[in-house]
């Protein structure tokens, strides 16, 4: 059992089931305008003013939708832009910049369910602003888990669950390619945490320590700690909240599919007679995508 590495796949599943449930709840607030701080609907960031037939009806909202071409296009754009900045700064600067930009935006999401638009983005300042001046593990995940819970959210409510698992099923492609062809995915990933902008979790060896200083995590013995990457968490939730308009039973069958991917990407990984970077994304939607299946057969 300990060959398995266990207390690294634990806090894997924990911080997932952790940023999967603060989706849900934020999904869910969005759609109906429920917030702590009033009890009139709230317009959220993502979902546009209800639309009310008659003074009598609950408001309905619709959701913006944009397509499977907009929504590549965008991301191939954002790598490229990345790519081309680290060729051309090299100071940290931009880098925390872009990280700090990421996490504001996506923390709004959640904190916009207990706070006011103002008061949220404050907040969502402080989080970032703690992670650089009291650099810890447990500083880096919590906002990682916050920005990455906004912006799952954002994304999962503006498509439809198809076009979502259509999204999944190339992205998955593409971060094959990434990964063992162009490894492109590798260098951005190795040039940004350089500069100090580590766009995933950091899963040490035991919660204990993510009381550590984040510093650590350059020392030179590697198996100390596992990355797991802001997509791999971000998009089997995209694909999760999106299917919430077929009902909550089909984002809890996602979730669990994803668990079950991250427990096929921990065995692929341990197993490696030399441990080096793997796609995580393909298993994860793979079982993302099963449990989705799963759903419609129950």
């Amino acid at each position: 059992m300990k060959d398995l590495q266990l207390n690294f796949l634990v806090q894997i599943i924990f911080s997932f089931l952790i940023i999967s449930l603060l989706s849900l709840i934020t999904a869910n607030s969005m759609a109906t305008g429920k917030v702590a701080y009033t009890p009139e609907p709230v317009q959220s960031v993502y979902v546009p003013p209800p639309v009310v037939t008659s003074p009598t009806d609950a408001p309905v909202y619709q959701l913006v939708e944009f397509g499977i071409v907009q929504f590549l296009i965008s991301f191939l754009i954002a790598t490229i832009i990345m790519l081309v900045f680290l060729e051309i700064f090299k100071g940290k600067l931009m880098f925390e910049v872009f990280f700090s930009g990421a996490i504001i935006f996506g923390a709004q999401g959640p904190l916009g369910i207990i706070f006011t638009k103002f008061n949220a983005f404050l907040i969502a300042i402080v989080i970032v602003a703690v992670r650089f001046i009291y650099p810890r593990i447990w500083t880096q995940n919590f906002a990682i888990i916050i920005g990455v819970a906004g912006i799952a959210v954002g994304l999962g409510m503006s498509v439809e669950p198809l076009m979502a698992l259509i999204i999944l099923i190339l992205l998955s492609i593409y971060d094959i390619i990434a990964v063992y062809k162009t490894r492109h995915m590798i260098k951005l990933f190795k040039g940004m945490a350089k500069r100090g902008a580590v766009l995933a979790l950091v899963i040490p060896k035991s919660f204990f320590q993510w009381r550590y200083k984040f510093e650590i995590i350059n020392s030179k013995n590697k198996n100390e700690f596992i990355f797991l990457g802001t997509g791999d968490l971000a998009l089997p939730l995209f694909f999760a909240i999106s299917a919430l308009s077929s009902g909550i039973e089909f984002s809890l069958f996602i979730i669990f599919g994803a668990v079950l991917g991250f427990i096929a990407n921990h065995l692929i990984f341990i197993t490696q007679k030399k441990r080096k970077p793997i796609p995580a994304l393909p298993a994860i939607a793979f079982f993302s995508i099963l449990g989705y299946v799963i759903g419609f057969l129950i």
